[in-house]
Parts: structure tokens; C-alpha cells; sequence
């Protein structure tokens, strides 16, 4: 009998939890397929840039790895009594210091602090709480800012700040620099290092599943990590991709299935693809609706933001700074940027704008597999008010990707 696939999963935030949650429950129901993963044999990779909200705030006062997204995977791969995953997940709702924290990414401060600063270890004691199959391991243990460059040479930085930056021109790349907590300095060019624990288990991979998640806040920090992208481009293993179901404003605007498989590729050259898995599943129309309503808001509040930076600069300079045409250059600068969010807005009249489809004419990737599949759900999120979005189902990804799993070769050796 053929051993079971080493899965080495890599992303984090929303998207990664949703695929191991899945994965969890389709193994523990026994279903079809099921037997190709073993739970003790998967590793999930988790990018360690996070800024906002309870985890940003850890970090300035504790200076530690962010343990949000990693609180969320020992949640998705608990097999513990439900209370303790609930207790983890539970958020302090006081206006006081306690205040949007939750439990677990206090819990995992406290038993950083135990073991001696040793937040690897700190993981290994809080999956012994909640009894969590699989290992959970930090990209790097360095303090990093995730940074991107916008097309016009802009830099943003924290990642946090990326998707809701004022400058909406599209990313050109990410990239990662080192926390300044007075350890670390800026004297020469920083190259983050990889944990050694995430460099082996991708080493010793069967298969690499690189996504869901956010494309340049989730996926991307982890693959811009020099040797975590020359490991992957070395391994043998099998490698999919695993598209994201909805655009995302301020990142992925617009973006085809193509458009995202070449900005990870640009981000990480020398790796290849295998499979990609994209939904295929028609959206409800009301949520669409939303979906665009929101990005139609973001684009006209682009639009003025720009067009009041034009009547800033043509109220305020001087005749003679219009004679030597700089301000005249920003200022058709500015028009053109004004002009493409206007051909961007005339053309969302259509939900592929906003959900993202596999389209054979248009989509030129090669010799990669696509495996399209309905995928999607709704789910309910509390941000700013209660609002419906669209999600991968858990176990319908999990069901695709066993799937293709199936097809692997190391299950198709002959006996000995």
C-alpha cells in the first residue's frame, strides 16, 4: 500500500485556514479520496507580515511574530472540543486595552514569553491544547514590513495599508524590509531568512498548494523569500495553484486567472506550475451587485482624490513653475490615471470584473492543468457592519483538491 502525500501548504490569513479547515473534514469524514492526505504528514507554511488590528498591535508592544494568522490555522486543524476552538477564536469587545484582542493571540504571546522568546515552540504548546494535527510554521521568525512598489514608483508600506492605500495605481511587486526594533539595521540590502523548518518540510513535499489568500498580502511575502522560492523551483514535487474565487480592491482589480498566475510567477521566476483549480461557480446576483457597488465606490473615490490633487497643484503654483512644464507633467500625469480609472468603471458592467472565472480565450497559461470546479459559499463577516461575501467551501476545495491529487504519480507506483 502506497504511504499517504506529504501536503505542504503555503499562504495565510482567511485563505489558508479555509483550505485546512476543509481538508480537516473531509479527512475526518472518511470521505472519498480521503486517504491520500494524512493529517500528521501536512505542513502549512504562514507569512508572517500581518500589521492590523489585534496582531499590529502585539507586535509594536511585544515585538514578536504577528499570531493572528497563525491562531486561525490552529483553529482550522484543531480536533479538540469545540469550546476550546471557540475560546481561541473569542475577541474582547471592551473599549479598553483588552479591546479586539483575542484569546489566542494572547495565549500565544504568553507562552512565547514562557519559552524563553521562542515562538516556534510556543506553537508546538498551543497545538497540544487544542490537540491540532499537522505542523503550523512561521515563513520566517525575522520582523518584517511587507512593502509594494505601485507602478508609478510609489512605495507602500505595511500590510495593512496596501489594499486600502490612496494611491490606487495597480502593485507592481512586494517586497519585504526589516522591522526596526533596534536590532536590525538598513546599513546594506536586506534579505529576509527563511525558517529552516519551512525550508525542509518543502524540501521533503509530495505536493505544494500554494494559495487560496490574498494575492500580494498572503501568498506573495512568503514566495518573495529567496530560498523559500529556489526550494519550491528545486522540488520535485507536484505544485498547485489554487486561484481566489473574487477580485480584491486595491489588489487584484480586475485581474484574470492569468493575470494572477504571472504576477506569482514574476514574484517567484524559475517555479512552475502543475495545476491551477478555479471556481466555477455564478456568484448570487445580490452579492455581485455589492461586490460592485463597493468597487465602483473605490474607483470614483480615486477618482476624486486625484482630481483634487489636480486643482491643488493648478491653484497653488506659481506661472513660471507652468513655463519649465514640470507642473504641467504631474498634472497630465495625473489626468492619465483619472482617465483609466473612468475605461475601468465603463467596463464593470459585467460580474467577471468582480468574480473570477477561467476564460479558455483569454486566459494563455501554457501547459498548466486547470481543474474547474463550483467551489463557493457565503459566509457572514462582522467589518464594519455585517456584511455577506463569497468564500471557497471548505470541503468542496478539499473534495477538488484530492481530486487532483489522485493524478499524482507516487500513487500510481507499482508495488513492491
Amino acid at each position: 500500500m502506497v504511504d499517504a502525500l506529504k501536503l505542504v501548504c503555503i499562504g495565510g490569513g482567511t485563505g489558508l485556514s479555509t483550505l485546512l479547515s476543509g481538508i480537516k473534514q473531509y479527512t475526518s469524514n472518511r470521505r472519498t479520496g480521503s486517504e491520500v492526505i494524512n493529517m500528521d504528514n501536512l505542513a502549512a507554511i504562514v507569512s508572517v507580515s500581518d500589521d492590523g488590528g489585534s496582531s499590529g498591535r502585539l507586535v509594536e508592544e511585544f515585538d514578536v511574530i504577528p499570531p493572528g494568522d497563525i491562531r486561525k490555522l490552529l483553529v482550522a486543524l484543531s480536533h479538540d472540543d469545540e469550546l476550546l476552538a471557540k475560546l481561541f477564536e473569542y475577541r474582547f469587545s471592551s473599549n479598553g486595552d483588552l479591546g479586539g484582542h483575542t484569546v489566542g493571540n494572547l495565549l500565544l504571546i504568553a507562552l512565547t514569553e514562557l519559552n524563553d522568546g521562542s515562538f516556534p515552540k510556543a506553537i508546538q504548546e498551543a497545538s497540544k491544547l487544542l490537540s491540532t494535527r499537522g505542523q503550523i510554521i512561521p515563513v520566517s521568525l525575522d520582523g518584517t514590513i511587507l512593502c509594494a512598489e505601485l507602478i508609478g514608483g510609489d512605495i507602500v508600506c505595511g500590510e495593512s495599508n496596501i489594499p486600502e492605500r490612496s494611491n490606487r495605481e495597480p502593485i507592481k511587486r512586494v517586497f519585504l524590509k526589516p522591522r526596526e526594533n533596534g536590532k536590525q539595521h538598513q546599513d546594506k540590502p536586506y534579505e529576509c531568512v527563511a525558517h529552516t523548518e519551512a525550508v525542509g518540510v518543502i524540501d521533503n513535499a509530495d505536493a505544494i498548494i500554494i494559495g487560496p489568500g490574498s494575492l500580494y498580502t498572503s501568498i506573495m511575502p512568503n514566495l518573495v523569500i529567496k530560498e523559500i522560492a529556489e526550494t519550491i523551483q528545486a522540488s520535485d514535487a507536484m505544485k498547485i495553484y489554487i486561484c481566489n474565487v473574487m477580485s480584491q480592491p486595491g489588489e487584484t482589480d480586475g485581474y484574470s486567472v492569468t493575470d494572477h498566475v504571472e504576477a506569482l510567477l514574476s514574484h517567484a521566476p524559475g517555479i512552475s506550475l502543475d495545476c491551477i483549480i478555479v471556481n466555477n461557480q455564478p456568484a448570487p446576483e445580490k452579492i455581485i451587485e455589492r461586490y460592485r457597488q463597493k468597487e465602483l465606490s473605490g474607483k470614483f473615490s480615486q477618482m476624486k482624490t486625484l482630481m483634487e490633487e489636480v486643482l491643488s497643484m493648478l491653484e497653488t503654483k506659481q506661472v513660471e513653475d507652468f513655463a519649465e512644464g514640470k507642473t504641467m507633467d504631474s498634472v497630465l500625469y495625473l489626468t492619465e490615471n483619472i482617465s483609466q480609472l473612468t475605461n475601468e468603471t465603463k467596463q464593470m458592467a459585467g460580474p467577471s470584473n468582480v468574480q473570477i472565472f477561467y476564460h479558455p480565450a483569454r486566459d494563455n497559461l501554457g501547459d498548466i492543468q486547470i481543474v474547474e470546479a463550483e467551489l463557493i459559499t457565503t459566509a457572514a463577516i462582522d467589518s464594519d457592519g455585517l456584511q455577506t461575501v463569497i468564500r471557497h467551501h471548505p470541503e468542496k476545495l478539499a473534495q477538488t483538491l484530492v481530486k487532483v491529487l489522485a493524478d499524482h504519480p507516487k500513487l500510481h507506483e507499482p508495488s513492491a
